[in-house]
């Protein structure tokens, strides 16, 4: 645990001291919040049923939350590291390999935490209202921020196995697909039958719904735990996948 923590904060260090890895990461959520408002807000006025009286806002807010979170900086600063030779030193340092993984998992929780209540406070400017209150709030970031500690996973997997920064880079864009076949939109029932059914077997559907509900329509226990298994169950495969490479990594 001593190693995590210490691993850990070296990463956190990395992020405040070179904020310009982390601020583009901001841009894309931010501008398709605004955007989508900007250009959607009019066809789905407050009175929508599944608005419940809200501004189009409210349903966009946890899809830019996905979006703030689900990067590959994690898996760039390892590569970065591999390039550089830096890995090589804190392989034969006496240290436990999978230390290595979940240093930069906690700093990813870190700034999962600090992005997403960013753009949670953005949203609220917009007026959007959270409708489980300030404990629900407090559980939309932290299912943002473990989504993005899950999602974490897979960057540094492709770090691993291709040692590329290209290679790397990219594997943020698998994202996309798997968030644009979600309800990110219109609800679930407002799909056409394909784009329904593709939504319904996308486990990041499920996220997106648990927080929604936080925000437009309160306390779902259902959808939350839902949301919760979905994550754990991500995270778990990619980061035992990440550790099953680094066990194995041969400089």
């Amino acid at each position: 645990m001593a190693e995590v923590l210490l691993l850990g904060r070296r990463a956190t260090r990395e992020i405040v001291r070179y904020p310009e890895a982390t601020i583009p990461t901001l841009f894309i959520p931010l501008f398709f919040l605004v955007v989508n408002i900007g250009q959607v807000s009019k066809t789905f006025p407050s009175s929508t049923p599944f608005l419940n009286g809200q501004g189009y806002v409210a349903f966009q807010l946890p899809v830019s939350l996905m979006f703030a979170v689900a990067t590959a900086t994690s898996g760039l600063a390892l590569v970065t590291e591999i390039d550089l030779g830096y890995f090589d030193k804190l392989l034969v340092a006496p240290i436990r390999r999978s230390s290595i993984i979940f240093g930069r998992l906690t700093a990813d929780l870190v700034r999962g935490i600090a992005t997403s209540t960013l753009v949670l406070l953005v949203g609220i400017a917009l007026g959007a209202r959270i409708e489980a209150g300030v404990a629900g709030a407090i559980v939309i970031v932290m299912l943002a921020a473990g989504f993005g500690v899950a999602y974490a996973g897979f960057g540094l997997l492709v770090a691993l196995k291709t040692r590329n920064v290209q290679a790397t880079q990219s594997s943020f864009l698998l994202f996309f697909p798997l968030l644009f076949l979600t309800p990110n939109f219109v609800p679930f029932d407002r799909l056409s039958p394909l784009m329904e059914t593709l939504a319904r077997i996308n486990p990041v559907s499920y996220v997106i719904v648990g927080m929604r509900g936080l925000v437009i329509d309160g306390w779902n226990l259902g959808q939350i735990a839902v949301a919760v298994l979905v994550i754990v169950g991500l995270g778990a495969i990619l980061t035992g996948l990440s550790l099953r490479v680094i066990a194995t990594y041969d400089r």
